[in-house]
């Protein structure tokens, strides 16, 4: 397998601002096939990059033998040739940063948490060449806090969180880098079919592990908002989403309020339809707040 020069790949100080191992000097680059490449330190995977869809680099922690075959992670596992299916099935050990071409933009992922902790905005554009994503993050990092790296490695040594949601709950999310949009939770679909609400807000129309969530017209600079005083701003139309963003903390739970009489007859969403997450923007907030509802 020869190796060859990949089309775009971080650098180590870039690596470090999102928390990606840097590259030592005794590893070895590997070409896989025309879009895989691997790091060998001495004869263990360590590192892969991927250029099927843009640019996708995780850290991993692949044991072989010879560099051939694949040693199993438990002791009931076999021993398998080394193929680029069955390196690629074997998920990363770290965390792993992904700039995508067909309308992903920019995601870093830690995959011991199972939840995105940084990513591009709408506002920040589209990611369509390997120069915007070097844009990107170029701007990126000339804009992080002077605390920035005390809050990477507060985020990287977090545990998985396993967090209870309730109708009531008052959520924050990111707008941008530096502004916070907020939602309440009208509806944890998964239980409240065991409550048997499913008649009457059609709650089989939506999966299972779902949120019927409104947005509030409003954002700020921080997540420590008043919630008395959130409760009174006006709603965007009600999303359905997933929950694993706010089970996983992504998303993080600031307060919770019983829903009043007037809060339980807000309108559902009118089809089925459950999005991965809140994708919710900057304007869209910004267009009710200007149409002199607030």
């Amino acid at each position: 397998m020869a190796t060859v020069g990949p089309p775009y790949e971080l650098n180590n100080d870039q690596r470090k601002y999102f928390g990606l191992f840097p590259v030592e000097d005794n590893w070895e680059k590997q070409q896989l096939s025309s879009t895989i490449y691997v790091y060998f330190n001495k004869i263990k995977i360590v590192k892969v990059l991927n250029y099927g869809w843009g640019y996708l680099e995780y850290d991993t922690d692949i044991n072989t033998i010879k560099r051939e075959v694949l040693l199993p992670k438990t002791a009931r596992g076999k021993e398998q040739k080394l193929t680029i299916p069955r390196v690629l099935k074997i998920k990363g050990s770290g965390v792993q940063f992904s700039g995508s071409f067909q309308g992903g933009n920019i995601h870093v992922y830690d995959n011991k948490r199972n939840l995105f902790f940084i990513k591009s905005y709408p506002e920040d554009g589209d990611m369509k060449s390997y120069e915007d994503i070097d844009n990107w993050i170029s701007n990126y990092i000339a804009n992080v806090p002077s605390n920035y790296f005390e809050w990477l490695t507060d985020q990287l040594t977090q545990r998985m969180l396993r967090i209870k949601i309730e109708a009531g709950d008052f959520i924050a999310f990111k707008l941008t880098q530096t502004e916070f949009g907020f939602a309440r939770i009208l509806s944890n679909v998964f239980e409240d079919r065991k409550r048997n609400f499913i008649e009457k807000n059609r709650l089989y129309w939506f999966h299972p592990r779902s949120l019927i969530v409104a947005p509030y017209a409003f954002f700020a600079s921080t997540q420590n908002v008043n919630i008395e005083e959130l409760v009174n701003k006006p709603n965007l139309p009600t999303v359905c989403i997933f929950d694993i963003d706010v089970y996983r903390g992504e998303m993080p739970i600031i307060g919770h309020k019983p829903l009043s009489e007037a809060e339980k007859q807000i309108p559902f969403p009118t089809n089925g339809t459950t999005s991965a997450t809140l994708n919710v923007t900057k304007r869209d907030v910004e267009e009710l707040m200007s149409n002199g509802k607030q």
